[in-house]
């Protein structure tokens, strides 16, 4: 897990001058990282930062190309589909491929990190994604979001009934409190 007592300023400075220099037009934090910032630490290896090109891509194949060759000039490691950033592993994910990430990414809450406003995707996205994801460790991320009452009830269930993920999650919801079973 990545230490979370490093600045995110040196992140969030990344982001922003790939947002001035018209690489990324918006983006939000998703993820465990997101999460983490609603609710208590959990074990993460990454920040995923979902965003959208500036001048977004029309063919069929999606090329991260303009990030990469940012992240070359600035002198980054590759590793796999993550690259350090001052210390982060940070996978970018493009969204406007996905109708979930897509509102997710637009409807982001800002919350200010180490001073700085940052776009945080609100909690009822995140359990959808995380639904969707079907992963053990994603069960344990709702149950602690269920726990700590970060989510709301009305909200998350208008995005699984919008998005045709009820059924995945009344599959997955007997570990969660009565509140969130529908």
């Amino acid at each position: 897990m990545t230490d979370p007592t490093i600045a995110w300023s040196s992140v969030i400075d990344v982001l922003d001058d790939m947002r001035s220099r018209g690489i990324i037009k918006k983006y939000a934090i998703g993820g465990a990282m997101a999460g983490i910032l609603y609710d208590e630490a959990i074990s993460t290896v990454d920040l995923d930062v979902f965003f959208f090109f500036t001048n977004p891509q029309t063919g069929l194949i999606l090329s991260l190309e303009e990030i990469y060759d940012y992240a070359t000039e600035k002198g980054f490691v590759f590793d796999h589909e993550f690259i350090h950033i001052h210390g982060w592993l940070v996978q970018f994910v493009e969204a406007s491929r996905n109708p979930l990430w897509e509102e997710a990414t637009r409807r982001a809450r800002t919350m200010v990190i180490d001073g700085r406003n940052v776009a945080v995707m609100l909690p009822e996205h995140l359990a959808a994604m995380w639904v969707l994801a079907g992963r053990r460790k994603d069960s344990v991320k709702i149950a602690a979001f269920d726990e700590s009452g970060v989510l709301d009830r009305d909200k998350l269930a208008d995005v699984l009934r919008r998005f045709d993920i009820m059924d995945k999650w009344k599959a997955q919801q007997a570990s969660l409190s009565s509140k969130y079973q529908f």
